[in-house]
């Protein structure tokens, strides 16, 4: 009985529907690797390099903007004169969203392209040296600087779920963007780490209440305008991540949990195996963990993405790519959920959501 109740089970998990693949996108130059054994590191090598490396990268290096499919990709080097080292070369690709076919394309030569955010209005933020607002191919529409609002200094994150807030940290400070207008609003001026922000805060794991609470190992810290709230503490814990305004993702326990921003926990989600945030759809109603498997080099073995209802935490599909992921694939939905991108700049797949 058991078996079959397994059965029926997998048997209502479906599998999302592939549009197209495309790639390679861009030409990387070839890197060199490291694996560490029982034997000590080995150096492996030359390989091209996938940017999968990096659960922080894998959920903000590609984006959707209106009908394109925009990525980030760091694709080399250059001697730049007058320069005294050589500079780091960041493409942009703007994608057509219904057949993967490259439409606009863009350089930034030490940039620091740290990250790209979805706005709600079907634009791109790029996160660098200063913040760009670029329409869906690749022009310019606004800039945002740092020292702009009195700060010497600012890192861009983190955007809100539905995309009309950037998270802004001054060091020491925080301040909330529009992605809209640029304008910014001040949060707080003490110092701040964010994991995500929703459009009135943002939430971190670097604040301990250990002296309340000794025995746990994990806490959950929101910042708002009326200060700041201890929303969960125990013995588990990861980045917090924004599902909606009032619900956020604590992924780093055995099962997920979701609790809303008074500090209730509102669902818990089973799974088998190691997990990571991997997006949420802007509407709010689907958001995507990573599962995957692991070898002792602490390399994917296996990789794939389950889509969850943030409503009910029932799991709706599954896809695998079909490139393996150095530690987690590039990836997100589409702003009402239907449309799920994964891959890296060396293959990209767009999958349709049942």
């Amino acid at each position: 009985m058991l078996a079959l109740a397994g059965v029926a089970f997998a048997q209502k998990v479906s599998t999302p529907a592939r549009v197209w693949s495309v790639g390679p996108l861009t030409k990387n130059e070839p890197v060199m690797g490291v694996t560490i054994g029982g034997g000590g590191a080995t150096v492996t090598g030359p390989r091209v390099d996938s940017q999968t490396g990096s659960i922080f990268a894998a959920t903000r290096s590609v984006v959707f903007a209106g009908d394109r499919i925009v990525l980030a990709s760091m694709v080399g080097m250059r001697n730049v004169d007058g320069a005294q080292r050589p500079e780091q070369v960041y493409q942009l690709l703007s994608l057509d969203a219904r057949t993967g076919e490259v439409k606009d394309s863009r350089e930034f030569v030490d940039f620091g392209v740290r990250a790209i955010f979805a706005t709600n209005d079907a634009h791109v933020m790029v996160s660098g040296a200063a913040v760009l607002r670029l329409t869906p191919d690749l022009k310019d529409d606004a800039r945002f600087e740092y020292h702009a609002t009195g700060h010497k200094f600012g890192r861009v994150q983190s955007a809100s779920p539905d995309g009309a807030t950037l998270g802004n940290a001054t060091s020491p400070g925080f301040e909330l963007i529009e992605t809209r207008t640029l304008k910014a609003r001040e949060l707080t001026a003490d110092p701040a780490v964010d994991t995500s922000v929703n459009n009135v805060g943002f939430v971190t794991d670097n604040v301990h209440w250990t002296r309340d609470y000794p025995k746990d190992r994990g806490f959950i810290t929101y910042t708002d305008t009326s200060g700041t709230h201890l929303l969960y503490h125990g013995k588990c814990g990861g980045r917090p991540q924004f599902l909606t305004d009032d619900l956020i993702l604590e992924p780093g326990c055995k099962s997920p949990l979701i609790l809303d921003t008074r500090g209730n926990v509102v669902r818990t989600i089973s799974l088998e195996g190691a997990f990571s945030y991997a997006g949420v759809s802007q509407n709010g109603k689907r958001f995507a963990l990573q599962i995957a498997s692991f070898s002792g080099t602490h390399s994917v073995k296996r990789e794939r993405f389950g889509f969850y209802a943030v409503d009910t935490g029932e799991l709706i599909a599954e896809v695998t790519p079909d490139e393996l992921a150095e530690e987690q694939s590039w990836t997100a939905f589409s702003p009402d959920g239907s449309m799920f991108v994964v891959g890296s700049p060396l293959k990209l797949t767009l999958y349709r959501l049942p």
